[in-house]
């Protein structure tokens, strides 16, 4: 028992120092005011039969760039519309997307300041859902205290990477020369594994946050594949994403339940402090977070759980 609760309280510092590092790193797309006139194409991929592009579409007319393109995915391959594209930039998004002013704008920059060959951004999540709220702010809050998100550019290590597939941006030449998605393939590839084989290659990425400038409207059609992508915090390892449960979940309340409330402070404390941290980062609600900890922490036990047994029965389902 006292080894386990020696591990729970080391994790839960490591988690912390990942946290405060990502929080006085401040690893946000800022707003650096330049002006661009490159061309964009701007690639919209749905798995939807018929989704719904208006707000989308509406986001990027009032943008202030307007040498753009958009092709949007109707049943062709990514590689079909990206031989459609004539831009300069590649910029894939989904239909759920909003653009906000400058976006375009400060993505080119960044590209070109940094020489990067793939820009990803975590958007802001947004939605009036109560369930939704309460369980999206869990791929924030698993990303934020695993990943030091400025190492992704500054580190070499493949082993830092991280994304979202709702902002991927990438120089169009390098990214056909590459040829990210494959011949066959008629989605993209998740964002983590796109950064991690550049890294591979010894091509420059980088993760940051969309800083409110791009922001994905969420309901719950979207937690089926939510879900799905939870296992990827863990490299798709069931042995890891149990571990993480025990010394996240279990481990705390192991220590409220077991041995003297005073004992608990620090680590709960801890968790305190890195809410309203990851709060602020990505524009949520520190309040609500802190209060709704609890109630995320068993979500996100059940959730795992459920993509674990989900991966097992597909692995165990007999080929056709």
């Amino acid at each position: 028992m006292i080894t386990f609760v020696y591990a729970v309280l080391v994790f839960l510092v490591l988690r912390f120092c990942v946290t405060l590092f990502n929080f006085l790193s401040n690893p946000k797309l800022g707003y650096y005011g330049k002006h661009f006139t490159d061309k964009v194409s701007i690639i919209v991929l749905s798995a939807e039969v018929d989704p719904d592009f208006s707000n989308l579409l509406l986001s990027i007319e009032e943008q202030e760039y307007r040498n753009v393109e958009v092709l949007i995915q109707k049943g062709e391959q990514v590689a079909e519309l990206v031989d459609r594209a004539t831009g300069k930039y590649l910029l894939f998004t989904a239909p759920g997307a909003r653009l906000n002013f400058g976006l375009i704008n400060n993505l080119i920059y960044r590209v070109k300041v940094f020489n990067l060959s793939a820009l990803s951004l975590i958007p802001t999540y947004k939605s009036s859902d109560f369930l939704v709220q309460c369980i999206y702010p869990l791929s924030d809050f698993l990303l934020l205290n695993l990943v030091p998100l400025r190492l992704v550019r500054l580190s070499n290590l493949p082993a830092f990477a991280a994304g979202s597939n709702e902002c991927m941006f990438f120089e169009a030449a390098r990214y056909q020369d590459h040829n990210w998605q494959g011949k066959l393939s008629d989605k993209l590839p998740e964002a983590w594994e796109i950064i991690r084989q550049f890294k591979q290659r010894k091509l420059k990425a980088e993760v940051l946050l969309g800083n409110k400038l791009i922001q994905y409207d969420v309901d719950r059609q979207d937690l089926k594949s939510f879900t799905q992508r939870l296992l990827i915090n863990f490299s798709n390892s069931y042995l890891v994403a149990i571990v993480y449960l025990s010394l996240v979940i279990v481990g705390p309340v192991t220590l409220l339940f077991v041995f003297n409330p005073m004992f608990a402070l620090l680590p709960f404390g801890l968790i305190f402090l890195s809410r309203i941290m990851i709060a602020f980062l990505t524009s949520q609600s520190p309040l609500r977070n802190v209060l709704l900890h609890p109630v995320q922490m068993l979500l996100l036990f059940f959730l795992i759980l459920k993509a674990i047994l989900a991966r097992i029965m597909l692995s165990n389902k007999p080929k056709e």
